[in-house]
Parts: C-alpha cells; structure tokens; sequence
C-alpha cells in the first residue's frame, strides 16, 4: 500500500459493517479506500428472518447486495483467516479457496457472533439455526415436507412425531419463530385433508420463568404468554432440554417429547476470527474503550455483536441487538475521521429507542421510550418501523406489496 494511502478495512458486511462504510463514505475524503471483507456478498435483515420462514415474504426481499448500498466501498467475498497487527495486514480466503492479504490503515472488526449447538448434547445434528436467509427457507421447506411426509406416514406416532415442531428458547428469535411456524402450519393445513384428525404442535422451549426476559416488563412477557398459549403453542417455562436425538429431546425433568424438528435460538459463541487475535475478551466479547477502540491496540475497532462497547448513556455494556450495532457504526465512523485528522475521539453514547417482537396471529409487544405496546397496534407498529428501516426503496415496495396481498388472501 502506497504510504499516502489510507485504506479503511472492515471485516463484515451485516448491520454494523454495512453502515460503517456508508457513513464511511460521506465522511472520508475520495481517495481514501474503504474495503469490506465478508464471507457473503449482501446484507441480511435478520428481523424479518422468521417471516421468511412463515412464508409472509420472500427470502430475497430481505437480501440486499452490499454493492447496492455503497457507492466506492469495494466489497470482496471472502473469509478473513488471520490478522497480522504486527504488519498491519488481513489475510484472506477467496471464494475459489485460494488465499490473499490486505494491508490496512485502520481495521474494524464487525464479525458479529458465531451459532453454538453444541451446548446440548446431539442438537449439532439436529438443530435448525436461524442466522442466515438459507437457515430460514430451510426450515420453512423443511416444515412443509414433514407435512408431506407425514401424508405418507401409515403410524399415528410417527405422524404425529413428524407434526411436533421444538423451539428452544424464549427470548426474541424464539418467540417470534414460533409465532409465525405456528401461523405457516395452520395456514397450510387446510391443503392436507388426509391429516384432519393430525393436529401439528408446537412445544415452546424456556429455561427461565418468563418470556421475552429482554423487554424487562412483566405485562408484556404476560401477554406474550397468553397470546401463545390462545394460539395454539405449548408454552414450557423453567423448563430445560438435556439432550438430544433423531427422534425426540430430553428434558431435565426426565420428560422425552418425540419430534420432526427442533429449532434453537440459543446458544452463541465467540467467532473464530475474534478467537485467534488472543486480545482481552469479556463475555466472550471483545473488550473496547469508550470510542470503541479495541483495548491495546492502536489501529483496531470493534463494534457490534463481535464487542462489549461500553454505553455513555448509562455506563453498562451495550446489548448485541441491530439498533445499538447501527448506531455505533455511526459513531465509530466520526471517530475515525477524527482519528484521521489527529482529533480526540469520542464515547458511544446512545439511549435505546425500545424493543419490539411480532408473536404471530397479527400480535406484537414493543416497548418504545418506556411506553407499553402490545396486540394490533404494536404489530402495525412493528411492520411500520422495519419497513423503514429496511434497506433500499425496492425492497421496501416489494415487502410492503407482500404483506398487502396477504391481507385478502
């Protein structure tokens, strides 16, 4: 890299990293390179990951081209294997395998967190994920073909295993996948006369004695309950799964609940990447000063999932959630401009707008500014505030066309 030139390197393209080089863009003068490393070529708005899986939209409606969204970021698919702080320089593997590397000036390190199954013993084998937008039209295709299947089941049991859906976990992701499997399954049911006397279950896995624990607001984890349990949904709190097989879960309590998938929305860990650079980690998060400078370094940032940013706000550790992901990269972007021109960074400062999740059946709980939501009103407001923040004008018209035509049919 030629010494007059500065090149900004961020490893990955979700919503942290993605915004990052946009405002990366506006901020930095023209010659100065802004280079987003990820393992995929797009964007993934994985809020409306489990209305993929309940067919609500398409899955290439919540997809969007990282090249679209930037305008002289240059954004390579590949992997980031290894970073050399020493020589200031990321290595990489292409997409054909072979490997290359990246001098840079500052790096941002917005990897985000890996998928853990492994903390129950066989769910590796058997669990669905739901991080990415193939983890979504998986399970969904894979719901339906159970439906198929169990057509052709003769045994009662084996139909009945194969209608059985586990979702482990009660916070976000949990309840809102069951939410909408539950809304799938009942809307297709109708085309499977042959499973009239079949009624499909699902069994909604929790460890603690509330649902959705983040909202920190009894009435509405109440409400979540009940909304649930009048839809159909076996709600289990304090309840936790030992193991695993390929036909049942094993509960602590000695309970054994045959059935044909089991999805998990627990369980993260570390990523490899963040792993390999041996720096102090917290939670198995990367630990960050307040402008989100990775601790002992001088050219290394950490923001989103991947680091424990402390918040100015109310100095606690910011969640791993997409609000709080964006709105650092906003503030990370200032202060490596500043950092470039030689001026004093700033602290990640940031009140939370609140917190919302569609239960299925038209429902929703938010909380925004402290105000209480919950029912229509709050699923009107859910779909309202990720259309907006869906990115690109096409991909809102097409979500917002979808979800017009699904209310007549």
């Amino acid at each position: 890299m030629s010494g007059l030139l500065k090149r900004f390197v961020i490893v990955g393209g979700g919503f942290a990293g993605a915004t990052l080089a946009q405002r990366l863009e506006r901020l930095l003068p023209e010659q100065t390179e802004v280079v987003v490393l990820s393992a995929e070529n797009h964007l993934v708005f994985t809020p409306m990951l489990p209305e993929v899986v309940g067919r609500t939209i398409s899955p290439l409606q919540v997809v969007v081209a990282g090249r679209q969204l930037t305008r002289r970021t240059k954004w390579l698919e590949a992997r980031v294997s290894r970073i050399d702080r020493e020589n200031n320089e990321a290595h990489y593997v292409r997409r054909d395998g072979t490997l290359a590397s990246m001098s840079y000036t500052h790096l941002v390190l917005a990897c985000g967190s890996a998928a853990n199954l492994e903390e129950i013993p066989g769910l590796a084998a058997r669990g669905y994920p739901l991080k990415t937008v193939t983890d979504a039209i998986v399970m969904g295709n894979d719901l339906i073909g159970n439906f198929e299947a169990a057509v052709t089941e003769t045994k009662r049991e084996a139909r009945q295993r194969l209608l059985t859906i586990v979702v482990i976990g009660g916070g976000f992701s949990g309840v809102e996948v069951a939410g909408h499997i539950a809304d799938l399954m009942q809307a297709i049911r109708r085309f499977y006369p042959e499973l009239r006397n079949e009624p499909p279950r699902i069994v909604l896995l929790q460890k603690g004695d509330s649902l959705l624990p983040e909202l920190h607001h009894k009435s509405l984890s109440d409400f979540t309950l009940r909304k649930l349990r009048q839809n159909g949904i076996e709600v289990r709190l304090q309840t936790l799964a030992k193991k695993t097989d390929s036909v049942a879960v094993y509960l602590t309590s000695g309970e054994r609940i045959e059935t044909g998938m089991i999805v998990c929305t627990v369980g993260t860990e570390t990523h490899p990447l963040i792993k390999s650079l041996c720096l102090p980690l917290e939670k198995g998060r990367l630990q960050t000063g307040p402008d989100m400078k990775v601790m002992g370094t001088t050219n290394l940032w950490g923001l989103g999932d991947c680091s424990l940013v402390p918040n100015a706000y109310d100095n606690q550790p910011c969640p791993a959630t997409a609000q709080f992901a964006v709105e650092q990269a906003r503030q990370l972007a200032e202060n490596l401009d500043r950092a470039s021109r030689g001026v004093a960074t700033k602290p990640f400062y940031f009140r939370s707008r609140g917190m919302l999740a569609s239960i299925g059946h038209r429902d929703a709980v938010a909380v925004i500014y402290g105000v209480k939501l919950s029912g229509f009103v709050a699923w009107c407001l859910w779909r309202g505030i990720y259309l907006a923040k869906l990115p690109t004008l096409s991909r809102k018209l097409e979500v917002a066309m979808s979800w017009a035509l699904s209310i007549p049919f």
